[in-house]
């Protein structure tokens, strides 16, 4: 998943509004994040991919927790920032194929060799997350404008991304 992520930050905002929407990008991006940083170590393993394991994840989601709960003592804030960063490994499974861990099977439904319906999926997930963070803005005249605009761009962001899948069958990640 790729663009799909924001929905679930989108929809996080929904379940506890008191955090900022900044953290929860970060948090649904923990293992790309990780994952960047083995690339600029050099230390990136493709075929691997660790910090997408279940080993990793769990890892990524207790040290979020910890560090979100540390700072500000909201401890059920917290559980909503590890069940971000836990969405990543699931969304991830839906339209990749990840590792279970070091050395064990990969999973996932591969929708990244399906661009159509990679789209169709992050799609969803985006519209979903969508509407449930259109919920927790200030009532006015027409939020839907705003949601409109924002589904909009995610969705020409993602629609970027599966035509580039199209046109470059291999598009390295590092």
């Amino acid at each position: 998943m790729y663009i799909g992520h924001v929905g679930a930050a989108l929809a996080a905002k929904r379940v506890r509004r008191s955090i900022g929407l900044l953290v929860l990008l970060v948090a649904t991006y923990a293992p790309d994040w990780a994952d960047t940083d083995l690339c600029l170590a050099g230390a990136y393993n493709p075929d691997g991919m660790l910090s997408h394991s279940i080993p990793a994840v769990l890892l990524l989601a207790l040290v979020g927790f910890a560090a979100y709960g540390a700072v500000t003592r909201d401890w059920t804030g917290a559980l909503v920032i590890a069940a971000v960063i836990l969405s990543h490994m699931f969304l991830d499974w839906i339209t990749g194929y990840k590792p279970t861990w070091p050395g064990g099977p990969m999973i996932g439904l591969r929708l990244y060799g399906h661009p159509v319906l990679d789209f169709v999926a992050e799609g969803i997930v985006i519209f979903v997350g969508a509407i449930l963070y259109g919920r927790t803005l200030p009532p006015r005249r027409r939020p839907w404008v705003d949601i409109s605009i924002m589904v909009g761009a995610l969705l020409a962001l993602q629609l970027t991304i599966d035509i580039a899948h199209m046109l470059m069958k291999s598009l390295p990640k590092c």
